[in-house]
């Protein structure tokens, strides 16, 4: 089924706002914690929470931010939300004592729309393209990642670390601009529907479940896998050709593949290849020699997976979630997102500080904790997406 006027403009918008939102914030990734260490008052524990407070800040406001466009509508929440990231990365931009840089990591978390925008676009999508809707933003954000961690670098060496916060400000007001001209009001305010309590059920433990482990995974891999390269001998720029290198698979082929799955209505077969991706780039680094072959193979299996993952459960939870309590309910989600972010980090920071467990190299025990992460998510599964009812 072809996208219809009004999903082409709502996916446009939303893809439009979280990238550019985003694209700020994976430039800052690969040098955070080398800038923020030198700023004034600042220790290795305080650089540390400049990076992680935004995520945790995140996590607090996903709810109340969507409850609230549940009860005042989807458009002025969003604007609320990037008002605040804006004006936090104004603050971020003339800090020069790690105090006030981390005052303004909160004030940009603070502004968490991720749950507010996925509803917009699940409530405004047939059931036929909500997936491939949820694939064009997935793939936005991950083209703004790419682009984020090729770019990143190189701005902060041209110019200064702080003129990557002035971006951001720059994103936010033309995040802030278009949303306030182009994004729709949403089909549930406060106006037009009967108060619903948020009823949990085990198939959005499952989704939710599903959340926490793949952000899990993926901290763990983000981690190790640009210190895997630095030991072949990589630099830094260098990286940024394999990162773009092994994300190209995933832009070119999961889109068409979710787009075929969705016509002949057997979604769910997208999540076997998805957990069968991820198994395989893992066993091809274990089973391999941990060369420069290995590594290419790990990256480029555990995109497609990890990709297909971000482009289907969204939708899948759209399908469960109350049409009433849609932005509620959609608060969790990203909410165990952030938390398996921060616990990934956790984990990775904690087992690289060893060279070896039990005769592995750290970077082998940390695969091990992917795969059986892994394991268990295969084993709790995911509800079907034909067994659903709107």
């Amino acid at each position: 089924m072809s996208f219809s006027s009004l999903e082409k403009k709502v996916t446009g918008i939303v893809s439009l706002i979280l990238s550019l939102r985003l694209l700020g914030l994976f430039m800052l990734l690969p040098i955070f914690s080398i800038y923020a260490i030198d700023y004034e008052n600042s220790t290795a524990f305080l650089a540390g929470l400049a990076i992680g407070v935004y995520s945790l800040s995140q996590a607090i406001m996903q709810i109340p931010l969507a409850y609230l466009s549940d009860k005042i509508g989807r458009r002025v929440v969003v604007l609320i939300g990037l008002a605040f990231f804006t004006v936090g990365s104004l603050i971020c931009y003339f800090a020069s004592d790690i105090n006030l840089l981390i005052f303004g990591r909160v004030i940009q978390g603070c502004g968490a729309i991720s749950s507010v925008g996925v509803a917009t676009l699940a409530e405004n999508t047939n059931e036929e393209n909500r997936a491939s809707a949820f694939t064009i933003v997935g793939l936005s954000v991950g083209i703004a990642f790419v682009i984020g961690f090729l770019i990143g670098p190189f701005l902060s060496y041209l110019f200064n670390f702080q003129f990557l916060f002035l971006l951001l400000f720059v994103f936010g007001i033309l995040a802030f601009f278009s949303a306030s001209i182009y994004y729709p009001e949403g089909k549930t305010t406060s106006k037009n529907i009967e108060k619903e309590p948020f009823k949990l059920n085990f198939d959005m433990i499952q989704i939710y479940s599903a959340s926490f482990m793949l952000s899990t995974i993926l901290s763990i891999f983000l981690f190790v896998y640009p210190l895997m390269w630095r030991d072949q001998g990589k630099s830094t720029n260098e990286l940024s050709i394999v990162y773009l290198i092994v994300f190209l698979p995933a832009a070119l082929f999961v889109y068409p593949l979710i787009r075929y799955f969705e016509k002949i209505k057997k979604i769910d077969i997208s999540t076997k290849f998805a957990w069968i991706f991820l198994f395989v780039s893992f066993l091809s680094y274990l089973l391999a020699d941990h060369g420069t072959f290995s590594l290419y193979l790990l990256a480029i299996f555990f995109f497609l997976g990890s990709t297909i993952f971000h482009s289907t459960l969204p939708s899948l939870l759209s399908l469960k979630v109350s049409e009433k309590m849609r932005a509620t309910g959609n608060g969790p989600y990203y909410i165990m997102s952030f938390l398996g972010h921060a616990v990934g980090s956790i984990i990775a920071g904690y087992f690289y500080s060893k060279p070896e467990y039990f005769g592995f190299t750290n970077y082998t025990a940390l695969i091990f904790i992917c795969m059986a992460i892994l394991t268990i998510w295969t084993f709790m599964g995911l509800p079907k997406h034909d067994s659903i009812k709107q």
